[in-house]
């Protein structure tokens, strides 16, 4: 068989695969860069043992381990508590402020793609900080269940912690076996959901929105409709807070001002 053949028989088995993973798992393949996503699912293919795609989606439906490994590789679950310090920081001094300042309430926030709660656990500590007493409302929200039930738990091994400063550690988190577990004034402001952000409706009026580092591996045209998306969800005056390699191309041409870093506003007069 020729080199084009097996490569056509090879493009026929990730596209059946693409297509079975959409019905059975509502996840859109086709939303991310293809070889970085291929590149990513072929390592876990040589670790089981799977000599094709359609291999691979056989021993996933068997196998709920080979499974939640695939899922964790498509959504990628790394993260820890206050990451990128340097931009929580712009947050709590800047952003933060400001918001609390327009707001008549409680700030309504959303952590789009929270995998296991770090993000929203960070965020409501610098909302209890800005704001003590007042009552917050932080949706955050994954597709991925295992990741959402472990960050209801909000409970983190030490290295996660390792940005988190030794007064709010004392403050807000207690020390249990192999880490720490968020206090329940934090949990009081996180209401934790699944979502799929590629598919799913999207609330509006948000003050602030965060989508960091999930969107990497999607293909440029899927980044800007999901950026298009969330300039809809906030309202005028709000911000999207985007990780440190997520940079709006199109940011103006959507209608956010970014006058600083990693930060983007929907301005008023929408």
């Amino acid at each position: 068989m020729s080199t084009g053949e097996l490569n056509h028989l090879a493009e026929i088995d990730f596209d059946t695969f693409k297509r079975k993973v959409k019905l059975t798992y509502n996840l859109d393949l086709d939303a991310y860069k293809r070889p970085q996503m291929e590149r990513r699912l072929r390592a876990n293919m040589e670790r089981c043992g799977a000599q094709t795609f359609q291999q691979y989606y056989s021993m996933m439906q068997t196998d709920n381990t080979l499974r939640d490994e695939f899922l964790d590789r498509v959504t990628i679950n790394v993260s820890e508590l206050f990451r990128n310090p340097d931009q929580f920081e712009t947050l709590r001094t800047k952003i933060l402020p400001e918001l609390i300042k327009g707001a008549q309430s409680g700030l309504s926030v959303w952590s789009a793609g929270c995998s296991y709660g770090a993000e929203p656990y960070s965020l409501a500590v610098l909302l209890d900080e800005a704001a003590p007493g007042v009552h917050h409302n932080i949706h955050a929200t994954d597709i991925d269940d295992k990741m959402l039930a472990r960050a209801q738990n909000g409970v983190f091994q030490t290295q996660e912690m390792r940005n988190v400063s030794s007064p709010r550690l004392v403050k807000y988190f207690e020390p249990v076996s192999g880490g720490y577990m968020a206090s329940s004034v934090l949990k009081k402001m996180i209401t934790f959901r699944k979502h799929n952000m590629l598919n799913d409706a999207f609330r509006t009026g948000y003050d602030l929105i965060l989508c960091r580092n999930v969107v990497i591996y999607f293909t440029d045209e899927t980044k800007s409709a999901l950026y298009q998306r969330f300039f809809k969800s906030l309202r005028p005056g709000g911000c999207l807070f985007v990780g440190g390699t997520e940079r709006i191309a199109d940011s103006n041409e959507i209608g956010y001002e970014n006058q600083i870093p990693f930060f983007y506003r929907k301005p008023y007069r929408h």
